[in-house]
């Protein structure tokens, strides 16, 4: 029997009191069976709700299952052998019961802007389950996904004091939530708090769990791979230091580029055919540009991609490898959007 004390518990980020918090760990931790406990006894001893958040109704088809088939219930009715579970759906919500009274609800966040609020008064908890995308899935982050994420908040909670946890796998050192907020990872630590307290962030760091891994007949499979080292040693799978460089003392300012509501500074070292991609902007620079509609504003050049030379500088420099970034959140984020022009 497998000592479960090796698992992940929530109640060392719970006791940080914070709003929204970020959970990431390796893959079979806990991480959601933790919290998915964590819910189901806050309703038994305080008669309070959670919502049980994915981001698309295959992911729920998937995860939770609905009345043919309740996955959510087998996973976690073995901890409540007293109780009577059952999951009943209608169009897009799954009610989830225990003793015939509804604990939880299990929603797609595509469908967020549809939910009424009225219908989750009692609901004080949201758990939002893989939050990160692996690169090269074939789902992609909903558009504007973190404040769709925000006005799901407020919808449920309006201005009571609830809480969220996003729960994900070690995918990836960024993503559209954490630029959001411009949240780093904890260093030397396994928690972090943001804004006054009001976000925190996680990094398991749970040794016992990854000892036990790594003796199993799996854990032995993929010893010393990359995938060994995000499934067991939670570093990061996607991340890479490929192309990533501080800018040269040669480098000039270019021009401006935002992109998805950020703003990137666009350097270029003439003498060594590098163009860096940078936090570091010249305000004063004249020459700004945007490439998408809802970043267009009247300073700003409103560009097509295909045939703007700026942009096509940066897809050249990128395909003969002199393109850098200079954080690895730079990168990541910047090359979730070059990728949709790699091909023109």
């Amino acid at each position: 029997m497998i000592d479960k004390s090796i698992f992940y518990n929530p109640s060392r980020i719970i006791s940080f009191n914070a709003l929204l918090n970020l959970i990431i760990g390796e893959r079979g931790v806990g991480k959601t069976y933790g919290l998915k406990i964590y819910g189901i006894n806050r309703f038994l001893n305080k008669g309070k709700q959670f919502a049980y958040i994915r981001r698309y109704e295959t992911d729920l088809d998937e995860s939770v299952g609905n009345t043919n088939d309740n996955k959510f219930i087998e996973q976690v009715k073995k901890e409540f052998p007293n109780h009577t579970f059952k999951i009943t759906k209608s169009k897009k919500v799954r009610r989830l019961y225990i003793d015939d009274k509804i604990f939880g609800y299990a929603l797609p966040l595509s469908s967020a802007d549809s939910l009424k609020s009225s219908s989750y008064e009692n609901v004080d908890t949201i758990i939002y389950d893989e939050f990160m995308l692996k690169e090269g899935s074939t789902q992609h982050y909903l558009k504007n996904e973190p404040e769709i994420i925000l006005d799901l908040i407020e919808t449920i909670g309006r201005l009571r004091d609830i809480r969220v946890y996003c729960l994900a796998n070690a995918i990836s050192s960024t993503c559209p939530l954490m630029s959001y907020f411009d949240l780093t990872l904890p260093y030397n630590t396994d928690i972090k708090l943001f804004k006054e307290g009001t976000i925190a962030v996680e990094y398991i760091k749970n040794l016992k769990y990854r000892e036990v891994k790594k003796a199993s007949r799996f854990g032995k499979l993929i010893e010393g791979t990359k995938y060994g080292k995000y499934a067991i040693d939670n570093e990061f799978l996607t991340d890479s230091k490929s192309f990533i460089r501080k800018k040269d003392k040669n480098a000039k300012f270019y021009f401006i580029l935002y992109v998805n509501s950020r703003t990137y500074g666009i350097w270029r070292d003439f003498k060594n055919q590098y163009i860096y991609i940078s936090s570091d902007i010249d305000p004063n620079c004249p020459i700004k540009f945007a490439i998408h509609e809802e970043d267009h504003t009247e300073s700003t050049v409103y560009a097509k991609v295909r045939t703007n030379f700026w942009f096509q500088q940066i897809i050249n420099h990128y395909r003969k490898a002199r393109l850098c970034f200079e954080s690895q959140a730079i990168k990541n984020l910047f090359m979730q959007e070059l990728k949709n022009y790699l091909n023109y």
